[in-house]
């Protein structure tokens, strides 16, 4: 172990540390990690793979190297199940034995909730040089490498720093090179080409190192070798000619190919015309369909109508044999304006639903006193049916099933997608094909939706989907947020219960969730997904829940305890600090909800300002308004605006209307402009500030505020 430490003491100051191979028992491993988070705090690539055992004191071993921030690559034997905790103890880890897990949701700073994990990107079209040369390979080779001089023992600390310098500068000086000169091309070819160079030129550190190594074994072996890799270097120097010879002769027979291309596109459009002949045919033959059905739906409802008379006529005749009297009907005297629409009110906003007109029928009726003409009498209209929050949420989740195979379809055959709402009245009209009956079932679940709400999360998140309030991936946030609470429990159950099997650990979490949380386990849970202010104002939310739930608990146990006294004094013990998992987890989605409402506000308001018809969807012309309003600002006060070239403009159209279909919707405009959501956020944010501490200046100084407009 002395040794281990003087080794790791004698790289202080290199960022990469690989101890591969070495024998080291688990116990070393574990007491030997801390010592490695105290000495290397630049450390950026550990390497502890394939030594005695696999780590098994995931938590405290992972919690350590979480507090070394530079620390972007882990290579360590681990179980597989014990490996998905590795990303939440370690946050701002990027590789975890050569995966990708750097996943934004999983850092406690969080950025943008919508926006989607993606590798670090160069600029458009040009790459990221540590995508092209995969440093995790490169340096598990220049670590077998080593290996040779030691024989499979450990390294001397003097030779295993000399070649671990060599390896840094090497790494640098090659990337170095590659974004100078990717700077100065212009073509994707000679970008690609550059990228394929510098990879080889990576490798060269490992060639030239057996090379030496050969040398102290074998001289004629070096030699060989050294002729080998002259051969080697040459060819590669070839490359870079021969691509661009290749494109050139390509270049030569260009117009042919815009020839054939033009023969191609006109036998699409030929086809094109007949698709659309065929498609006209189709839609007459529909329109006659749908005029057979409305005759038919006409006829029905007149047969109804006579049935709703006949049978009337039949209770009449019932009630005055039986001495009950003639049978209650509605009159009203001179008519009435029946409601034709059905309006939702949900908090400051409406959802309005065309509804059918009522079944009337006119008749003149005689009295003793009184002659009444024109006298209607009304059949009350049904009211709209309830739906429970089981029959919403199991609609809500064919709905969304239905959308994901509709947009695939559509975006299979390069037509423009619906809105939430435009789907569902398709949805709708696919079960079940009559109006009304669209209408009725439509009703229902806006009558749901504005029922329960507050009560469930989704339908809350179903309901602002439907508005075209969020955008209709946050869906998918709000799953990716209850699989993460569950994997924090139980990384939080396995720590307590370290010696306890899975099967134990699954259990108790199946229990829980099931059940109540207690406080211990929810506030480590928060403190591990949210930064500090968020976690304290979740847990003060928390806490006040988790009051309300044992309050209504206790006043239950008193109420009881009235009848068994002796049962009453364990009770408010046992329900202090606990509170339902269901309820923990709604107070979770709904301040993600909040937060992410509250991240649209701005961009919601200035789309609705372009999006006249208030439906949603807005045309490539509304989009170029939208993107000007868009951003981060540049210039101060009233001339202050965002500036975006037409390039720009062109890439963000291709991103949100890849097929120009002239026809963008809400959630494809928040998806295509999240980033510049966040930028026009952030800077509003600062101006505020700014003008903020400009205000108390000019207080100070008893000058006039000035106003929101003017910031700077």
């Amino acid at each position: 172990m002395e040794e281990l430490k003087r080794f790791v003491a004698s790289n202080s100051g290199s960022s990469n540390l690989m101890l591969d191979r070495m024998g080291i028992t688990t116990e070393a491993l574990e007491e030997l990690i801390p010592f490695i988070a105290q000495r290397l705090q630049n450390l950026n690539s550990l390497a502890l793979k394939n030594n005695s055992n696999p780590l098994t004191n995931i938590v405290d071993c992972c919690g350590v190297l979480g507090e070394v921030q530079s620390l972007r690559s882990l290579s360590v034997t681990i179980d597989e199940e014990e490996a998905v905790a590795v990303p939440l103890l370690v946050p701002q880890l990027n590789f975890l034995n050569g995966n990708n897990v750097g996943t934004p949701g999983r850092r406690k700073s969080q950025p943008n909730p919508h926006r989607k994990s993606q590798p670090l990107q160069g600029r458009p079209g040009q790459g990221n040089t540590t995508s092209d040369i995969d440093l995790e390979k490169i340096s598990g080779l220049y670590n077998d490498v080593k290996m040779l001089y030691s024989n499979g023992q450990i390294l001397s600390p003097a030779d295993d720093r000399r070649m671990t310098i060599a390896f840094d500068k090497h790494v640098d000086a090659v990337t170095n090179r590659l974004k100078e000169r990717r700077n100065k091309l212009e073509e994707s070819y000679e970008r690609r080409t550059e990228g394929l160079m510098a990879k080889h030129g990576m490798y060269d550190i490992c060639f030239q190192e057996v090379l030496a190594y050969s040398e102290t074994i074998s001289p004629p072996l070096s030699a060989v070798l050294k002729k080998i890799r002259s051969i080697h270097t040459g060819l590669f120097q070839l490359v870079p000619e021969i691509v661009k010879d290749t494109v050139e002769a390509t270049g030569v027979r260009g117009e042919e190919r815009v020839e054939e291309l033009l023969e191609e596109l006109e036998e699409t459009r030929l086809e094109l015309e007949r698709s659309e002949d065929e498609t006209g045919q189709l839609l007459e033959a529909a329109e006659m369909l749908e005029s057979e059905a409305k005759v038919n739906q006409s006829e029905m409802m007149k047969l109804r109508k006579q049935l709703r008379k006949l049978t009337t006529e039949n209770e009449g005749l019932r009630s005055e044999l039986s001495g009950m009297g003639a049978v209650k009907k509605a009159v009203v005297i001179g008519g009435r304006n029946y409601p034709n629409t059905i309006r939702q009110d949900d908090d400051n906003n409406n959802s309005m639903l065309a509804l059918p007109p009522p079944p009337v029928r006119e008749e003149k009726k005689e009295d003793n006193n009184t002659s009444m003409q024109n006298t209607q009498i009304v059949e009350q209209e049904p009211s709209i049916r309830n739906l429970t929050l089981k029959q919403l949420l199991a609609f809500v989740d064919e709905l969304y099933a239905s959308k994901e195979k509709y947009d695939k379809k559509c975006a299979a055959s390069k037509l423009p997608r619906e809105t939430m709402e435009q789907h569902m009245y398709t949805f709708l009209n696919q079960r079940y094909g009559l109006r009304s009956l669209i209408v009725e079932n439509a009703s229902a679940v806006i009558k749901a939706v504005n029922s329960f709400h507050q009560q469930e999360n989704t339908v809350a998140v179903f309901g602002k989907i439907l508005r075209n309030e969020i955008d209709e991936e946050f869906r998918f946030v709000q799953k990716q947020l209850k699989d993460t609470v569950m994997d924090l429990l139980r990384v939080h159950l396995k720590a307590k219960h370290v010696r306890k099997p899975d099967d134990f650990i699954h259990s108790l979490a199946e229990n829980i969730e099931q059940g109540v949380i207690n406080v211990e386990e929810w506030t480590d849970i928060i403190q591990y997904m949210y930064n500090e202010d968020d976690a304290m104002a979740l847990g003060v939310m928390l806490k006040d829940a988790a009051r309300k739930y044992n309050g209504q608990r206790i006043k239950e146990a008193k109420e009881a305890a009235k009848k068994q006294p002796r049962v009453k004094a364990g009770i408010d013990q046992d329900l202090n600090g606990k509170m339902p998992y269901a309820d923990f987890l709604k107070v979770l989605l709904d301040f993600q909800l909040l937060g992410h409402d509250r991240f649209l506000t701005k961009f919601r308001d200035r789309f609705y300002e372009v999006d006249k018809d208030n439906n949603g969807i807005i045309n490539e012309e509304e989009f170029r308004v939208l993107c000007g309003v868009i951003g981060k600002l540049t210039g101060k006060g009233k001339n202050a605006k965002v500036v975006r070239s037409e390039a720009d403009m062109r890439s963000l159209l291709e991103t949100a209307d890849p097929h120009n279909n002239n026809h963008i919707t809400f959630s494809e405009a928040v998806a295509c402009l999240s980033g510049d959501i966040v930028e026009m956020v952030v800077d509003m944010h600062s101006r505020q500030q700014r003008l903020k501490e400009i205000n108390i200046k000019r207080e100070q100084k008893g000058f006039k505020k000035i106003q929101q407009g003017l910031a700077p």
